[in-house]
């Protein structure tokens, strides 16, 4: 039997026949071409199946500048390229689940380029390597004070280095934010941080000088930081077992020592205390402060604590074992002085919610 078949007259390479079900029948080859792939701000995409110029069913694969930022949301195991797009025939790049939302490129926390060394055993003040407290912040407001860089446009830091106790403060008082080096000659040369807006915690009282409940506050920066291994965040607390007596943390600072301002970033390792005996020694020193239980407490009763006027605001970083990450438990707030004793800090977890909701938008 004589196949039936069609002449088709065509002048064109747009056409081409093929062999479907014993008929020679005529195909159009459509070329579908893409808009331009959409870039991440902290990473990039290459193709990974391309015949032209973001042609259908070409793929791409998104990426983010590592180790400082990783790929959100977190693919499955059974995708082996995360973040991979394919051009789909409405022209739009599409991933595996069919949406046209490209991946984001989010911070990652608590990972220095120069570890600190914790096989320390005194309790010293050491000069910090160049690194090793990437989220170290320098802030001049009356004077000096500290913080600590969380995800890439906000800082973490004491209240009462915004509004100071018991003195005049100006409410619109300009704040100059430095990060990423450990000299202060040379933080200040790299250039201030442009503050869009202060926010601090409803319940700090400047007017109080005995009470230093609410004693958090967040900067949040003009532009998101360029991370890299001088300026990364460290993380915060999620977990009441960061908070063990006996846990060793370690607190920076452009603060004073021996009286003098330093010229380089010092940290000093502390062990959680037990609440009973920072409650023991400040009624021992009369002192009428309120130690609350959204504060707690670090040092040794027979040697110097390290922390003093110039650090408020710092954190107090801790090693969590279980995420192998520094998580920030505390802000440096008050002590009775900068000679043997305690210092006192607040309680980060405490104030998980509202950090939260202020980062987030939600406040």
């Amino acid at each position: 039997m004589k196949l039936p078949f069609y002449t088709i007259f065509s002048s064109l390479e747009n056409w081409t026949s093929i062999f479907f079900r014993g008929f020679l029948v005529c195909h159009q080859v459509v070329v579908m071409t893409c808009s331009p792939p959409q870039n991440l701000s902290s990473g990039g995409f290459e193709h990974v199946m391309r015949s032209g110029e973001d042609n259908y069913q070409d793929k791409i694969q998104y990426s983010c500048h590592e180790p400082y930022y990783k790929i959100v949301p977190a693919m499955d195991n059974d995708q082996p390229l995360p973040g991979t797009f394919t051009d789909s025939t409405q022209h739009i790049w599409k991933d595996r689940e069919r949406s046209g939302k490209i991946p984001q490129c989010l911070p990652v926390c608590g990972k220095p380029s120069t570890p600190i060394d914790q096989d320390q055993r005194a309790l010293v003040v050491s000069k910090a390597k160049l690194g090793s407290f990437p989220w170290q912040a320098l802030i001049f407001i009356y004077g000096r004070g500290g913080g600590a860089l969380l995800a890439d446009r906000w800082i973490l830091t004491a209240a009462h280095t915004i509004y100071p106790k018991d003195s005049f403060f100006q409410k619109n008082h300009s704040v100059d934010v430095f990060l990423g080096h450990t000299d202060v000659e040379e933080i200040i040369r790299l250039g201030a941080y442009s503050v869009r807006r202060v926010i601090v915690h409803p319940d700090y009282r400047p007017e109080d000088s005995d009470n230093f409940e609410g004693d958090i506050a967040l900067l949040e920066l003009e532009n998101s930081v360029p991370l890299g291994s001088n300026i990364l965040p460290i993380c915060l607390p999620d977990n009441e077992t960061l908070y063990a007596s006996g846990l060793v943390g370690y607190v920076s600072g452009f603060g004073m020592e021996r009286g003098r301002l330093v010229s380089q970033l010092k940290y000093v390792r502390l062990p959680v205390a037990k609440r009973e005996a920072c409650e023991a020694w400040l009624l021992e020193k009369n002192r009428t402060e309120v130690f609350s239980p959204n504060m707690f407490c670090a040092g040794d009763r027979t040697l110097k604590q390290g922390v003093c006027q110039g650090d408020s605001g710092g954190v107090f970083a801790v090693w969590d074992n279980t995420t192998e990450r520094w998580m920030a438990t505390g802000i440096v707030s008050w002590g009775t002085d900068c000679s043997k004793g305690y210092g006192f800090y607040t309680k980060v977890l405490n104030y998980m919610d509202w950090i939260k909701g202020i980062m987030e938008g939600e406040a």
